[in-house]
This record gives C-alpha cells, sequence and structure tokens, in this order.
C-alpha cells in the first residue's frame, strides 16, 4: 500500500513539473485571479491554454494569431497596434477591459503581445485600473511584481496616466485628451491617402454653435454664419518667439507656461468634415465659401513660434468676435403687458 501511495506521488509530481515546464515554455505570468499577460510564444499551443482554463485571448499585435482564431476554443479579440509611442491604445481601453472583464467572469483571459512587455501590460493596467480601482502607480507596481519585465512604453505610460486623469473613461470635454486625440488623429490622417482618410475623422466633431449659445461665437464676417465658439481654442503654450526661426538653432530659453493669443488655432468643427480630407488645404464657410482659414495636418508654425499639430488656423480678419446676448429676466416685457 505504501508503495502504491509513493508511487502515485511520484507519477503526481512527474505531472506538475511537466505540466509547470510546458507551462513555463508558454512564457505567460497570472497576474490576478483568471487573468494571464505573456508573449506570443504564449499562444503556440491552444490545448494547454485550455488546461489552464483560459476561455478568452487579446491579441495587441500588428497581425491576428491563426491558430488562436481558428481553433475555436477561445473568444477573440485583436487589438492592431505596433509597440510605438505613437500608438494610439487609449481609445481601445473601455472594449478591451468589458472583454477581460467577461472573460475572467466566466473563465480566464490570456492578453498577450509579442514579448509581453509592453503592448499587453498596457492593456492589462488599464483593466485593473479601472474595473479593480487601482492608481497608475499600483498597477504598474503589481504587474511587475508578477512580470519582472513588464514595461510599457513611454507613450502608453502617458496614455494610462490620462485615463487614471479622467477616472478611467474617455471624457470628450477633457482638453488633454482632446488634444491627445486630435493629435493620434493628425498621425493616422498622414499615412493614408485622401480618399481613405475621411473614415478617421471622428463621428462626434464640434458642432457648429448657434445662436442661443451661452458661450462667445466667431462668425463669418461677411456673411455672419456662426463658425465656432471659444471652447474649439485649440489652446498651445507660446514658443521660444523669433528664435524659433533662427536657422543656427533653437533657443536656450525654457519653455514657457503662458498661453498664446497671437493666432487662432481650433478644434475641427462639424462643418469642416467634407473639406479636410486631403493633408492640407483651405477652410471656407459653410454658407457664402468665403475663405476663414486653412489647415495643415502635419501642423504649421504659429507666429509665437511653437509647432501646432494638426494646424486648423483661422484668420482673424475673416471673422467676427460676437458675445451671447444677457438677457435681463427682470426687465424682460411680457406680450400684453403694460410698460
Amino acid at each position: 500500500m505504501t508503495t502504491k501511495c509513493t508511487t502515485v506521488r511520484r507519477l503526481r509530481v512527474k505531472v506538475f513539473i511537466i505540466w509547470k515546464v510546458k507551462r513555463m515554455a508558454l512564457d505567460l505570468d497570472v497576474i490576478v485571479d483568471n487573468l494571464y499577460v505573456g508573449s506570443q510564444q504564449a499562444t503556440k499551443d491552444p490545448s494547454m491554454l485550455r488546461e489552464l482554463g483560459v476561455t478568452h485571448v487579446v491579441t495587441v499585435s500588428d497581425g491576428p494569431i491563426d491558430k488562436i482564431v481558428n481553433s475555436g476554443f477561445f473568444k477573440y479579440k485583436f487589438i492592431e497596434g505596433i509597440d510605438f509611442d505613437i500608438t494610439d491604445l487609449l481609445q481601445r481601453f473601455p472594449e478591451v477591459t468589458a472583454f477581460i472583464e467577461e472573460g475572467v467572469k466566466s473563465g480566464a483571459v490570456l492578453v498577450h503581445c509579442v514579448a509581453g512587455v509592453s503592448r499587453s501590460v498596457t492593456m492589462v493596467m488599464a483593466y485593473l485600473m479601472e474595473k479593480n480601482g487601482m492608481s497608475f502607480d499600483d498597477a504598474l507596481k503589481l504587474v511587475q511584481q508578477k512580470r519582472k519585465y513588464a514595461n510599457p512604453n513611454d507613450g502608453f505610460i502617458k496614455q494610462l496616466k490620462l485615463y487614471e486623469k479622467m477616472k478611467c473613461r474617455l471624457d470628450p470635454s477633457d482638453e488633454e485628451y482632446r488634444v491627445y486625440r486630435l493629435s493620434s488623429l493628425a498621425i493616422t490622417m498622414q499615412g493614408h491617402q485622401p480618399k481613405d482618410a475621411g473614415m478617421f475623422l471622428p463621428g462626434d466633431l464640434t458642432d457648429t454653435p448657434t445662436a442661443n449659445d451661452s458661450d462667445i461665437i466667431f462668425r463669418c464676417k461677411k456673411c455672419r454664419q456662426p463658425l465656432f465658439n471659444r471652447s474649439c481654442f485649440y489652446k498651445h503654450t507660446v514658443g521660444p518667439g523669433e528664435a524659433a526661426f533662427d536657422w543656427r538653432g533653437a533657443s536656450n530659453t525654457e519653455k514657457s507656461t503662458e498661453i498664446c493669443d497671437k493666432s487662432i488655432f481650433i478644434h475641427p468643427v462639424q462643418w469642416m468634415k467634407q473639406s479636410i480630407i486631403d493633408t492640407e488645404g483651405k477652410l471656407s464657410c459653410p454658407k457664402c465659401s468665403a475663405k476663414v482659414g486653412s489647415y495643415v495636418w502635419h501642423g504649421e508654425q504659429c507666429p509665437c513660434g511653437e509647432w501646432v499639430i494638426p494646424a486648423f488656423h483661422i484668420q482673424t480678419s475673416k471673422v467676427d468676435e460676437c458675445k451671447p446676448i444677457q438677457t435681463d429676466i427682470r426687465n424682460r416685457v411680457e406680450p400684453g403687458q403694460n410698460t
């Protein structure tokens, strides 16, 4: 009996060792219950993933993993993105965190990229921050404790910190997020032909202001058409002035924190959508077609010396600044009322 028990124990130990070796070969680490992060190596044996209880797989790479897609075993989400600072993962955080949440509740999830260092770690951190209420620092500390070479690139770190600032949601009213989104869009637009570029413009461009808008409205000087309001301003800090145009090199002066008021640059407005699909061009009033400015997706240098990317530049001589009408309810005369 003793000999039989010893044999069973040895067999179990052997099976465990084989399983652990296979698991190590898969290159994945458990971060919290039912959530793994790993490299592409982790996808090489779908049957082993099933033994680990994995039901959902997230790939963050330049292409999907056919072996996982074709296995029929897993719910699968592919996020296209290379490990560059300028790659925009922030826009995908909500859908990926929802997918991971579904997976950890019904089974287990593997999130992987090529090396399991930056992109996959970024997605897992976004999940921990949103669903577990962790701060950026705590999420990074936990992931690095579980996977020692976890190291999101600088661009992804900025995206995670912005996500934290917005309380783990995408807030279109947040100025930093609006600038980030527009900069990301500029990069995307530069990489595509004009005929394809329109599909990348966000569907929620700022609405054209109305006469009842409580904000300061800028109107076409020629026909009085409302074009944009002050909240559309794309703010930038004052650049180094004339030194920025000096061919001998940049100025050694420290960067200013003062907001520039030399020119008007704005976020794109809904009426522009059909006219800003080229890399650059003019901005015309949607009513009378008078030129009111220009746009350059790869950026333009403001007279203050600062580069604005992308640049939607309004000519101040072509628009009028109109303050909202202040109505004093106390002095308003109703119809039929004696004055």
